[in-house]
C-alpha cells in the first residue's frame, strides 16, 4: 500500500500537468463563476458556487479559509467565520489552464465600539475618536455626531470643540447586512478657562420608594474645585463630595436637589425642582409617554428607506393594543434617526408584571395590497425595575429603542 500512494499522487500530478500544457489545436479554458448566499448575513454562511467556465474538464476550488481544495463543478461551501475570502477557481482543459479569483464577503451586522483620546478638555481642545469594529470585516461606512452640530464620515476622526459644554457623542456604522449604533451621553466635557463653574448633575434614578438610595454624578463644566450639595428630604441633607452616593430618602414626597460649584473665578448654583420622587409603596401603574427609535436595520439594497410603524403587544398571549397608540407611518432613511412617537394620551400598561414587546414594521405598497415586513423588536417587563426609571433604553435584536415612562 505504501508503494501505491506515491504512484497515485504522481498520476494526479501528471494528469494536471497534461492539462496545464497548452495544445495549439485546443482553445484555452476560461475560468468563470458566480455565487449566491443560501442565507445572507448569517455566520456561519453557506455559499453556492455556479461554474460558468468554458472549454474546461477539471475544476479546482480553493476557498481561502484553510479548508481542503475541492474538485467539483458547482460546489457549496460553508464559511465558518466572518471575513473576506479570495476564492480561486482554476479550470483545466486540453488547451491549458486558467483561473479566476473573487473576493467573497462573509459578514453579519456590524459590532462596534469607540473611544476618545480625552473626555475633559478646554475650549479649542482637540479629541481623537477611534471607531473599532469587533467583527472580522470593517463596516463600509461610519457616521459620527460630536454633539456640537458637527459630524464626520471617517473611521477615526479628530475633532476640535470650539464652545464650552457637555456633549453627547454617537457613532453609527453600516455594512450590507445592517448597522450598529452607540451613544455616550455627556461624554465630552469642554471647559472655559478663566470662568466660574457652570453646574449640572444627574441622578442614577429619580423615582424610588421609601428607604431606597440615589447616587448623584457631577456634570459641572469650567473646572470646579469645590461642590456643595443640598438634598431636601434626604437623611443626608448636605455633602461636599463631588459625586455623592447612597443618599437615602425615608419620607414620601417630591424633593429638590441643589448643587453649588465653585472655583477661583466664582461660584454658581443649580436647583432641580421636585427632582427626586419618593413613593410610599411600589407603583401599581405605569404609562408609556414616548417611544424613540434610535437605531435599527435598514434594507441593504435600494430602496433603503422604510415606512416605519410600531405595534405594542403583551406576550403571552399576543394582543395588539390600539387604544392610545396612534399607528403612525413614518418614512425615513438611516440619516433620519432618531425618530420618536409621543403617545397622547399616555398609554397605560394594563399589568406591571408582564412581558411587553414593541415591534417595528416596514409597510410596502398601498392598501389593500400593502405588505408588512418585520424590522425587529424589543421586550421588557416593568416589574424587573426595583427603582423606577423615567427612561429605559433597550438594545435587542439589532435595534435600539428608548421608552419614556411615567410611574404611579
Amino acid at each position: 500500500m505504501k508503494k501505491l500512494i506515491p504512484l497515485i499522487f504522481l498520476g494526479i500530478g501528471l494528469f494536471i500537468s497534461i492539462f496545464s500544457c497548452k495544445r495549439d489545436d485546443e482553445p484555452i479554458p476560461v475560468a468563470a463563476y458566480s455565487y449566491t448566499y443560501t442565507q445572507e448575513c448569517n455566520i456561519p454562511s453557506e455559499v453556492n458556487f455556479q461554474n460558468l467556465s468554458l472549454d474546461a474538464e477539471i475544476y479546482r476550488w480553493n476557498f481561502d479559509d484553510g479548508s481542503p481544495v475541492v474538485y467539483e463543478k458547482n460546489p457549496k461551501h460553508l464559511f465558518q467565520h466572518e471575513g473576506i475570502y479570495n476564492v480561486e477557481l482554476t479550470a483545466y482543459g486540453n488547451g491549458g489552464m486558467h483561473e479566476q479569483i473573487k473576493a467573497i464577503y462573509i459578514v453579519s451586522s456590524p459590532v462596534i465600539s469607540f473611544s476618545a483620546s480625552d473626555t475633559i478638555i478646554n475650549v479649542n481642545g482637540n479629541v481623537l475618536f477611534t471607531g473599532n469594529a469587533l467583527s472580522g470585516v470593517l463596516p463600509s461606512a461610519w457616521f459620527w455626531n460630536f454633539g456640537d452640530g458637527t459630524t464626520s464620515n471617517l473611521q477615526n476622526p479628530s475633532h476640535t470643540y470650539l464652545t464650552p459644554g457637555l456633549f453627547d457623542v454617537t457613532l453609527t456604522a453600516v455594512n450590507a447586512c445592517g448597522s450598529a449604533y452607540i451613544e455616550k451621553k455627556k461624554h465630552i466635557t469642554v471647559n472655559s478657562l478663566g470662568s466660574a463653574p457652570n453646574p449640572d448633575f444627574i441622578a442614577n434614578t429619580t423615582n424610588i420608594t421609601v428607604g431606597q438610595f440615589v447616587n448623584f454624578t457631577d456634570l459641572t463644566i469650567n473646572n470646579p474645585t469645590n461642590w456643595n450639595w443640598t438634598f431636601n428630604g434626604a437623611t443626608t441633607v448636605n455633602s461636599t463630595i463631588q459625586n455623592p452616593i447612597n443618599i437615602q430618602y425615608n419620607i414620601p414626597g417630591n424633593y429638590n436637589v441643589t448643587l453649588t460649584s465653585s472655583n477661583a473665578q466664582g461660584s454658581n448654583s443649580i436647583t432641580k425642582t421636585q427632582y427626586i420622587h419618593v413613593l410610599n409603596t411600589a407603583p401599581t401603574t405605569v404609562f408609556i409617554k414616548k417611544i424613540t427609535v434610535k437605531q435599527m436595520n435598514f434594507p441593504p439594497t435600494p430602496p433603503i428607506f422604510v415606512n416605519l410603524f410600531y405595534k405594542l403587544t403583551n406576550s403571552p398571549p399576543s394582543i395588539l393594543y390600539l387604544n392610545g397608540l396612534p399607528q403612525i407611518i413614518t418614512g425615513l432613511f438611516q440619516s433620519s434617526l432618531p425618530v420618536s412617537w409621543i403617545l397622547s394620551p399616555n398609554f397605560q400598561l394594563p399589568v406591571l408584571n408582564q412581558n411587553y414587546q414593541i415591534s417595528l414594521w416596514d409597510r410596502k405598497g398601498f392598501a389593500p395590497n400593502y405588505i408588512e415586513n418585520p424590522v425587529g423588536f424589543v421586550q421588557f417587563n416593568p416589574a424587573n425595575y426595583t427603582t423606577y426609571p423615567t427612561v429605559i433604553n433597550l438594545i435587542q435584536n439589532n435595534i435600539n429603542i428608548e421608552i419614556e415612562l411615567q410611574w404611579q
